[in-house]
């Protein structure tokens, strides 16, 4: 007797586990919602750099010139190097619409910059309706 109680607590158990791993291999759950940014878009940094780049290079004011009917915005920004030695980087221009949806990008452009030395980089849109924009810089490979 004692014998066949074991064999139904095993068959049961084994029943059981088949079960809760089969509810197991079917999620149920939700997808992840997406986080809000706390930054929001009129406070976001028209430069974006990433490290080690944030403390190796200088920025002064940009030169920014507006888009016309018939010529499309353009900005110059002045990056001064900081080291001592060559700083290669990588940079592109974003720009956007009055509701700040994209534009134009210029494409990744590399740049070798002189220790200690300041350099302009030029970017300019494709069109007439830009009135805003985004400089981001990373580190050349």
């Amino acid at each position: 007797m004692a014998n066949r109680t074991q064999t139904n607590m095993l068959g049961a158990t084994i029943a059981l586990g088949g079960l809760l791993g089969a509810a197991a291999c079917q999620s149920s759950a939700p997808p992840y919602r997406g986080r809000v940014d706390p930054i929001p878009l009129s406070d976001y940094p028209q430069i974006v750099v990433t490290r080690p780049l944030n403390d190796l290079l200088g920025f002064t004011r940009p030169d920014v010139t507006p888009a016309t009917e018939t010529e499309p915005m353009r900005v110059v920004a002045p990056v001064r190097s900081m080291q001592d030695g060559y700083t290669r980087v990588q940079y592109q221009f974003e720009f956007f619409d009055e509701r700040g949806r994209p534009l134009s990008q210029s494409g990744w452009k590399y740049k070798s910059i002189t220790p200690r030395q300041q350099v302009f980089l030029d970017g300019r849109a494709l069109s007439t309706e830009a009135k805003d924009w985004r400089l981001s810089i990373r580190q050349a490979g």
